[in-house]
């Protein structure tokens, strides 16, 4: 056929998720692992990372699912994450945009994305922005290495009408300027919602450090310190395990969320292998 390209490398992406598909077909209704009281939302962030994506096509989903957030903030999506992920979690919508195009595309690059539970909640509004001094166009800011792109969702329970915007970012594990100036754009957008709002992502800086008071500074909390329930620990492991160490991932949550009953790091392994270098985390609150 005249102008067709097979390429190789999406023929087998897209086989190994109908596989899948038809292998978790019907388990919609798969055992939660914790789960979360029936006046409470679950807030998870997770980089899910970018490469051995073949190896992890279905792990990823299934961890997301045991755990079943009302919303997720990922990081490091790439387009083969999202065409996998709308597949094999059915019950989830997803709002994304790739950093380095502007769109969704095979070439989009690394997306900020929100998953949310579309059999709960509707989306009432959606957003992107990149993390630099032109955030309204495709740009990389300050002394970062590459683009950096942010995007927001606010959420409406389908049954009581309640609200809640959920900011979800990846700040550069390069450029110093950048993760300081990037905290405070994306803390600023936080707090520019007039509703309960939760920030989730991967910093790349670690607890207690400047870039993280500044965020605290301009009074944001960490759900990790307010929870009633908590537990220490590092985030990021390189799949090496372990427990000894900061977290550089965070679910910050405004003053109009003031109860959180429980901030857990998610430990577990999937056939015996851990399924992302970073730990997911998650926070379960009374959103009002």
């Amino acid at each position: 056929m005249k102008g067709f390209t097979f390429n190789v490398k999406t023929f087998v992406s897209t086989l190994l998720i109908v596989v899948l598909a038809f292998i978790t077909a019907g388990n919609a209704q798969r055992g939660v692992k914790d789960p979360v009281d029936a006046n409470e939302v679950r807030i998870m962030s997770f980089n899910i990372r970018y490469s051995e994506f073949v190896k992890r096509i279905g792990a990823v989903p299934k961890q997301i699912g045991e755990y079943m957030p009302d919303s997720v903030g990922l990081q490091e999506c790439t387009y083969d994450w999202y065409n996998t992920l709308q597949v094999l979690l059915p019950e989830y919508g997803i709002v994304a945009l790739g950093r380095d195009t502007g769109d969704i595309s095979e070439n989009c690059g690394e997306m900020s994305a929100i998953l949310y539970r579309a059999d709960k909640y509707k989306l009432a509004d959606s957003g992107h922005f990149w993390i630099s001094e032109t955030p309204d166009k495709i740009s990389n800011g300050w002394d970062g290495a590459c683009n950096r792109i942010c995007t927001w969702v606010i959420l409406e329970n389908i049954e009581t009408g309640k609200q809640y915007a959920h900011v979800n970012c990846h700040l550069d594990h390069v450029g110093d300027t950048a993760r300081a100036e990037g905290a405070k754009l994306v803390a600023q957008k936080v707090l520019s919602f007039d509703m309960p709002t939760v920030l989730t992502g991967d910093f790349n800086f670690s607890k207690g450090c400047d870039e993280y008071n500044s965020v605290i500074a301009l009074g944001l909390k960490d759900s990790q310190d307010i929870a009633t329930e908590t537990m220490d620990g590092k985030t990021y492991h390189g799949y090496n395990g372990g427990t000894s160490g900061k977290p550089i991932d965070y679910v910050f949550v405004n003053s109009k969320i003031t109860s959180v009953s429980k901030y857990q790091i998610i430990r577990d392994k999937i056939n015996f292998s851990y399924v992302s270098d970073h730990y997911p985390v998650y926070a379960d609150m009374v959103i009002e």
